[in-house]
């Protein structure tokens, strides 16, 4: 739909198209260097100039060569477009007027509308926070009842008590253990004589033999048991070591005068002076340096 805008109205000094003429003079620009950098006909930049709106055939193409004519000179289309509006478009408020009343009562409705939908709404979401609350507080109850089968084990503190007092009647109970025990410790004892008797008789090489060292003097020691990871040890007088070995067993001694040593009960000879190291190896023949 095309549109023919007619203004005969001399142009005022501070009209659009003054405007744009005087920053066109200002830069310098003649007419058809502006038309052929804007591609724009001469004779539609002069109409421009002139306010001649009656030129242009729609009022679309009025703003479109407007703008492109304004920011070719460097200037604000914007701003060129809202001079233009205040001063060629006064017919066109009314119906801005009214379209705006329209829109005032279409936002009134909309308002009344949403006024009416707020207290469903608010109903709803009082709905929603109480059974959010309500789901919330109820697992909390679910432990709780958790813990009763934990509750039978309470008895058992209150069966204490009864045995405390049938305690006292029968004494004749500790006797009862004292016998057990001596009777334990009895039959506990002929083990130490068997294994003295085993000890003073000649081991079998299969079943292995025992060491006993005990120190007089301070020193250090590592033994090698079988082979084994070798174990060091800080001597001091009175300490007392026994080992048990298939094979054999290695003493590096700092101090060889400082220990004396027994193999199967047997007492065996000095490994060498007070103060003097010494390697020794022993087996089931004896002790080897």
């Amino acid at each position: 739909m095309q549109e023919t805008v007619a203004h005969n109205v001399d142009p005022p000094a501070n009209s659009p198209g003054a405007i744009l003429k005087r920053c066109r003079e200002y830069h310098g620009i003649s007419l058809e260097e502006a038309a052929e950098a804007t591609k724009i006909g001469t004779n539609y930049l002069k109409a421009l100039e002139e306010d001649q709106t009656k030129d242009f055939a729609s009022l679309a193409y009025l703003k479109g060569f407007l703008r492109i004519y304004a920011n070719y000179l460097g200037l604000n289309p914007d701003d060129v477009m809202r001079l233009y509006e205040k001063l060629y478009a006064p017919a066109s408020s009314p119906k801005a007027g009214q379209t705006g009343s329209g829109n005032n009562s279409e936002s009134v409705k909309r308002r009344f509308s949403w006024q009416r939908l707020a207290l469903p709404a608010i109903l709803l979401l009082f709905l929603l926070i109480t059974a959010g609350i309500i789901n919330r507080s109820t697992p909390p109850a679910l432990p709780v009842a958790a813990p009763k089968p934990v509750a039978p084990a309470q008895p058992a503190a209150v069966i204490l008590p009864v045995r405390s007092s049938v305690r006292p009647p029968p004494p004749v109970q500790k006797t009862a253990v004292d016998n057990a025990v001596t009777k334990e410790v009895k039959s506990i004892a002929p083990v130490p004589e068997k294994t003295s008797e085993a000890q003073s008789q000649p081991p079998d090489s299969g079943k292995g033999f025992i060491v006993r060292m005990k120190v007089v003097q301070n020193g250090s020691l590592v033994v090698t048991i079988d082979g084994a990871t070798a174990q060091n040890y800080d001597l001091t007088s009175g300490d007392f070591f026994e080992w048990k070995a298939e094979k054999n067993i290695s003493l590096d001694l700092s101090n060889a005068g400082g220990v004396e040593v027994e193999m199967n009960g047997k007492q065996l000879k000095p490994f060498g002076p007070v103060g003097k190291p010494a390697s020794v190896t022993i087996d089931a023949d004896g002790a080897k340096q």
